[in-house]
């Protein structure tokens, strides 16, 4: 019985690095996606290309936006199949699902820096980043009631990092009424987000706001 036991164990592990690793593999093309789209600046001076360079720069700073996305939904996804010991079909498809979310991420991209002038493209941009948000809480809550977390998976770390997710995916979503009225007001939202997000990471795992939980490197919690 304990060689079946160590047996189905070893190979649900091996399931497990299987998708993590494809996931991998599939953020590190959405990443590269990003930069093939990025405008070239042109001119026949120095003067003339740093105008250029100037005139693109809001889509540079899309760009940057987007990247940082898409890596912190991979150091999310990745902090939380550090502690799956399992898999089921669903959470398969559910990663498969979020990996849709996140290589559509630079198609957005292109749309708001080619259409930024039109309420369409931000919808779209956060109708993406908050429905890949909205997969991953998915994949949190399922996980924790198909048990397949570790056993050293403490459920008050599970609970921050379920909030620490939810905020910027409600605050994207919550962005789409706001592009209707003013984009430049839905896109400052977005960096505000970002940033508020990397805050409240950092609060959430503060040595005086644990209760027993490790730290990793970039502040989340472990």
């Amino acid at each position: 019985m304990s060689d079946a036991t160590e047996n189905n164990d070893s190979s649900a592990a091996a399931d497990n690095e299987r998708l993590v690793f494809f996931s991998d593999a599939v953020v590190a093309i959405a990443l590269t996606l990003l930069a093939l789209d990025l405008p070239v600046p042109h001119g026949s001076s120095d003067t003339e290309v740093w105008s250029a360079f100037r005139k693109h720069f809001p889509d540079y700073a899309m760009f940057l936006l987007s990247f940082a996305v898409i890596s912190e939904l991979w150091v999310a996804h990745k902090w939380l199949f550090s502690r799956v010991d399992g898999l089921s079909p669903r959470l398969v498809w559910l990663n498969f699902v979020w990996l849709l979310g996140t290589v559509v991420i630079p198609f957005a991209t292109k749309v708001l820096i080619e259409d930024g002038d039109y309420q369409l493209s931000a919808v779209l941009f956060a109708v993406v980043v908050g429905g890949t948000g909205l997969v991953l809480i998915n994949i949190v809550r399922h996980c924790r009631a198909r048990g397949l977390l570790r056993a050293n998976a403490a459920p008050d770390a599970m609970r921050r990092f379920q909030l620490i997710i939810a905020f910027p995916t409600v605050a994207f979503l919550l962005s789409i009424p706001v592009a209707f009225v003013s984009l430049t007001a839905a896109k400052y939202s977005w960096v505000a987000t970002f940033v508020l997000t990397a805050v409240a990471a950092r609060w959430a795992t503060h040595p005086r706001g644990q209760t027993g939980l490790e730290r990793s490197p970039r502040g989340a919690p472990r």
